[in-house]
């Protein structure tokens, strides 16, 4: 008599572990969904502390904090540090999140800087920036509130940059000013570039202004391509008015500014600039500054004519790891998302604080 013994044939366990396979792989992409959007809830979160922190600081200094400035908010004081002995650079300044941190419960960080001193702010290509001895402790610090958590890929510190409106260069110019301004001169005489920021002057209206916009940190390595790469020096400087909307410097830029930055990216892949979002407390372009030059997640690389250090001047873009497109936090405070798709016309006008664009909400 035999005996019938009771189990899986090996078709069978095939079968099983095959039908496990495919709901494994029809689970995880819900799984991954969803843990990006918790990241995505939480990078909104902390746009909503920034924005709240600018409006605070607008209502107990009566101004906005520079975007990008050699001392304190005001009056302005030039700030030499160690590496840069009697030097008044806008390289060695202080940008908004820093002259913010005590009003983002941030009041320990803002005590250990010391504002009578510059950041000692440099650099190379394949070298991160150099800290100030006397700053290292405050501008080491990780601020949890500066660093959204859907860029797993970078090493820096801040994701979450000032907006200098439409200028392609440092300076803020009345037809290209964005939210923040800037002292009028960083190097001691009037230049007819600056203005003191109040949410009152924002005349297109602080629900149609973008003063705060993502982009991804830099991961130091320039063998490695990243959103984040800029790449220099290119030789991108023959803007005739550097403010982006006026029609010659738009036909200088997809004419001229933008083919050079791409073929310089192909021809030259390593000499790119990697080190974005390396320091909160700078004013500079690419560490707290952004600039309104491309659209977001541009195809179009960042580059920059400034020798060395993508930092000054050039193709500074919001960027993401979001899909289809970043989040911005808009003057009065709110966080909206801003598609790729946006038309350049539609980004510039909400780049300027004053440019009297009619931009409705359905065009981003």
């Amino acid at each position: 008599m035999r005996i019938r013994r009771s189990g899986f044939t090996l078709i069978e366990l095939l079968v099983v572990i095959a039908i496990i396979a495919v709901l494994i792989a029809l689970l995880l992409p819900a799984v991954q969904a969803a843990r990006e959007a918790a990241r995505r809830s939480q990078c909104t979160n902390n746009l909503k502390q920034i924005g709240l922190a600018m409006h605070n600081y607008e209502s107990a200094q009566g101004g906005l904090p520079w975007n990008q400035a050699c001392g304190a908010p005001f009056p302005k004081i030039a700030i030499p540090g160690p590496s840069y002995p009697n030097s008044a650079t806008p390289a060695n300044g202080f940008g908004a999140l820093a002259l913010m941190l005590p009003f983002m419960e941030q009041q320990a960080a803002a005590n250990a800087i010391n504002f009578s001193f510059g950041l000692a702010f440099g650099g190379g290509p394949t070298s991160p920036p150099p800290l100030d001895p006397c700053q290292f402790t405050a501008i080491t610090t990780t601020i949890s509130s500066f660093v959204c958590p859907s860029d797993g890929k970078g090493m820096g510190r801040n994701n979450y940059m000032a907006s200098n409106g439409t200028n392609y260069d440092w300076h803020s110019r009345a037809s290209g000013a964005g939210v923040f301004g800037r002292p009028d001169d960083d190097y001691g005489g009037p230049s007819g570039f600056g203005f003191k920021g109040t949410l009152a002057g924002i005349t297109d209206g602080t629900s149609n202004t973008i003063a705060f916009a993502e982009r991804s940190r830099g991961d130091g390595d320039n063998l490695m391509k990243s959103p984040s790469d800029i790449y220099t020096p290119v030789s991108i400087t023959g803007f005739k008015n550097y403010v982006l909307q006026t029609p010659e410097d738009q036909a200088y830029l997809t004419g001229t500014a933008i083919p050079a930055c791409v073929a310089a990216a192909q021809s030259s892949p390593s000499s790119s600039w990697n080190y974005g979002g390396y320091l909160w407390a700078s004013g500079n372009y690419n560490q707290s500054t952004f600039n309104f030059v491309l659209t977001p997640n541009s195809k179009t690389p960042d580059c920059s004519p400034y020798a060395g250090s993508g930092v000054a001047y050039g193709f500074i873009t919001p960027r993401s790891y979001h899909s289809g497109g970043v989040q911005v936090a808009m003057a009065d405070g709110s966080v909206r998302f801003v598609k790729d798709s946006i038309s350049p016309t539609t980004w510039y006008s909400l780049g300027t604080r004053g440019g009297g664009e009619i931009v409705s909400s359905d065009s981003f």
